[in-house]
């Protein structure tokens, strides 16, 4: 199952990818939900997938936020863990909208 939806506003449509892992572990503890809560506050210019498995299996739910190469920030793929879906309104205020991502959630596989 794979949904994608990209918000239509603005001139830099694309420029982030958010992908939520709909692997079989993710789904299990809630990542659907987490998609879900992405998907019903879309940011101009962030595209949400409800992805394959990212091969993180047990620490679930995943999310992976892609930044556009071409532009500067510190982290182009930051990975967040254990997502719940009340916590996805901070993740796109402060993380999407003004680009100040969640230390506090960070996987710390990836972000130590």
């Amino acid at each position: 199952m794979s949904h994608t939806k990209t918000s239509e506003i603005g001139d830099e449509a694309g420029t982030q990818r958010v992908l939520v892992c709909q692997g079989r572990s993710c789904r299990k503890y809630g990542s659907f939900k987490v998609l879900e809560a992405f998907l019903a506050d879309l940011v101009p210019g962030v595209e949400i997938i409800g992805s394959s498995c990212l091969g993180q299996c047990g620490n679930g739910p995943m999310v992976l936020v892609e930044r556009d190469w071409t532009k500067p920030m510190l982290h182009k793929r930051t990975w967040y863990w254990r997502v719940r879906p009340d916590e996805v309104p901070l993740v796109i205020e402060r993380h999407l909208r003004l680009a100040h991502p969640l230390v506090k959630m960070f996987y710390p596989k990836f972000h130590s």
